[in-house]
């Protein structure tokens, strides 16, 4: 029978003080993590998305309310239409 064991010193993964911040143990090897890229790719693509989202023409678009705006829906058919609502009164 064969037995494998992890041994750490405690020194490495203790805190000095409270304000310090917590190590964790992380391995950063490509091979080890395949899909890294993809996930990259999709935050860049998401940031992206919501950097032209919340361009300023976006936002000056949305006139014709008094009081500011409180809920946004989208129209999961068709992405062209945004529909806003306040309390104008």
């Amino acid at each position: 029978m064969k037995v494998k064991a992890l041994s750490r010193s405690t020194a490495d993964y203790t805190r000095e003080t409270k304000s310090d911040i917590q190590r964790l143990p992380r391995n950063v090897d490509p091979a080890l993590h395949p899909l890294e890229r993809a996930r990259e790719y999709k935050r860049a693509l998401n940031a992206a998305k919501v950097e032209r989202m919340l361009a300023k023409p976006f936002l000056a678009s949305l006139t014709g309310h008094i009081d500011g705006i409180y809920s946004m829906a989208k129209n999961p058919w068709d992405l062209d239409q945004v529909i806003t609502g306040s309390g104008d009164g």
